[in-house]
């Protein structure tokens, strides 16, 4: 694409030639800004009502809006006039960026043991509003909109920590059983 085209005659000419699918967004770098507004240099500060807002759009076009919406408070307007390398390479830093995210939260969930996995363990995935409900529930929040003003790093923290104490848990547990059958 030429550096001086804008977003949305860029946009039109991909979804037309259906090129949009074969961009390798995640690999894009930030760039500095989006037209003249400054991008944020990590997503830190992101919130979990964000991190709501950016898993629910999956179409390829309106992904562009929503996520110069969420972070940089940009319209559609604005952002059809903005450079569309700009706009492009802002939307895959984030995207890439977001997948990271998302994979240190699937990292740090517990593996079940054999006995969980034949319990069902699998039917209690409740997805993003599971992990909100839990982290609620665990700072003894009444309301669910509260945790999405929380940023996502908070939480993964907190899901971490717990993890871990459960995961040490058991395996106390399990030393015990084997004491007393010793």
């Amino acid at each position: 694409m030429e550096a001086k085209t804008k977003f949305k005659s860029w946009l039109t000419l991909a979804l037309f030639s259906r090129s949009l699918e074969s961009l390798k967004l995640e690999t894009l770098t930030r760039p500095l800004k989006v037209g003249k507004v400054v991008t944020p240099e990590t997503l830190n500060d992101m919130t979990m009502g964000q991190m709501v807002t950016l898993s629910s759009c999956d179409d390829g076009r309106k992904m562009f809006y929503v996520v110069c919406e969420t972070l940089l408070g940009m319209k559609a307007k604005e952002v059809d006039r903005c450079k569309a390398v700009e706009v492009v390479r802002f939307v895959g830093w984030v995207v890439g960026r977001v997948q990271r995210i998302n994979a240190l939260f699937d990292g740090v969930k517990s593996k079940p043991e054999p006995e969980e996995v034949r319990a069902g363990i699998h039917k209690l995935n409740f997805g993003i509003f599971g992990l909100i409900d839990w982290y609620a529930k665990r700072m003894g929040i009444s309301d669910h909109e509260e945790v999405m003003h929380v940023t996502w790093g908070r939480v993964y923290k907190c899901l971490e920590m717990d993890n871990k104490t459960a995961e040490y848990q058991k395996r106390l547990q399990k030393i015990y059983i084997d004491e007393h059958r010793r």
